[in-house]
């Protein structure tokens, strides 16, 4: 979708179809780029948001494609790992701090539960970088998962 100029902003693993190909659904917070970047307030799936998508007026920067590349990230660490990356939150309380209600604004990724090789956790844990500009492209997310699994 970055490639097209759009973010989905939601991905998650009810919004993965997997087959042949996969297919990414549910298209309803989907923005352009420069829509994404206006905003002011988290939409998403909180589990699965970044922290610049759960605070878009933080200093990380707004929205983006790299935004995508997290909610792909949360959801592979979710599949390999069966849970998510992060702790639950203290609150879901909307008037909770934003920090008692999206974990991934302090903490690090939990350590994995169980084993996962090298080059594929890598992959996924680079995908979670709190600096959306640390994070890989999603063309060199799918180089560094085409090397894990071959």
């Amino acid at each position: 979708m970055a490639e097209e100029g759009w973010v989905h902003l939601d991905l998650k693993p009810g919004n993965v179809v997997m087959g042949i190909p996969p297919r990414v659904i549910d298209l309803s917070l989907a923005r352009t780029v420069e829509r994404a970047k206006r905003l002011t307030e988290h939409v998403g799936t909180n589990a699965y948001m970044p922290p610049e998508q759960c605070n878009p007026r933080r200093d990380v920067g707004p929205p983006g494609p790299p935004a995508d590349v997290w909610g792909l990230g949360a959801t592979l660490y979710h599949a390999v790992a069966g849970e998510l990356p992060f702790r639950r939150p203290r609150s879901r309380d909307d008037g909770a701090p934003l920090e008692d209600r999206f974990p991934q604004l302090e903490d690090a990724p939990r350590a994995w539960p169980v084993p996962v090789p090298g080059a594929l956790s890598e992959a996924i844990l680079a995908c979670l970088r709190r600096d959306p500009a640390e994070r890989p492209t999603a063309a060199e997310l799918a180089g560094m998962l085409r090397s894990a699994v071959v």
